[in-house]
């Protein structure tokens, strides 16, 4: 039986089904549910090297302005899943993370400890997923705990 089920939350539209998934095995197993969305920084091509580190400064103005915008939008919304699961009779928490989503889950498995990590697989199949990297996978293969895999649609 699992008593603590993680769930990975992005705005992709397989997490409705992964949530749902999740908030129904943790009701079924008296287990407590807790959410989690990673929040990345940007990306930029900027070159850091310069003598007054002027580009630095700015990218980390930027990153933190997203940062902040993220977290107000992230909050609302991961409210709503939180009140569905508690409408379930599901005790639920939720917590966000900065940082690449696989490595980041499978610390907070290991930080909250976890009993499985439920996660969404968007599907990509060859090429795309060796370039895009696979969340799914990297969890798959470093978790602390058990994993369950909600399957997306194969990506055209």
């Amino acid at each position: 039986m699992y008593q603590k089920i993680l769930v990975a939350i992005d705005q992709s539209p397989r997490s409705e089904e992964v949530f749902k998934q999740a908030t129904e095995l943790a009701k079924l197993q008296g287990a407590k549910l807790m959410l989690l969305h990673c929040l990345t920084l940007p990306r930029s091509n900027q070159d850091f090297g310069d003598r007054y580190n002027a580009n630095l400064d700015k990218f980390m103005q930027q990153a933190q302005a997203q940062v902040n915008e993220s977290m107000e939008a992230t909050r609302k919304w991961m409210n709503g899943f939180v009140h569905d699961a508690e409408n379930m009779g599901v005790e639920v928490d939720w917590d966000w993370r900065i940082g690449e989503a696989g490595h980041q889950l499978c610390a907070a498995a290991q930080d909250w400890e976890a009993d499985l990590i439920v996660v969404g697989r968007r599907g990509h199949q060859g090429i795309k997923e060796i370039m895009l990297g696979s969340v799914s996978n990297y969890v798959l293969h470093r978790a602390p705990c058990s994993v369950m895999v909600i399957q997306g649609q194969p990506a055209a």
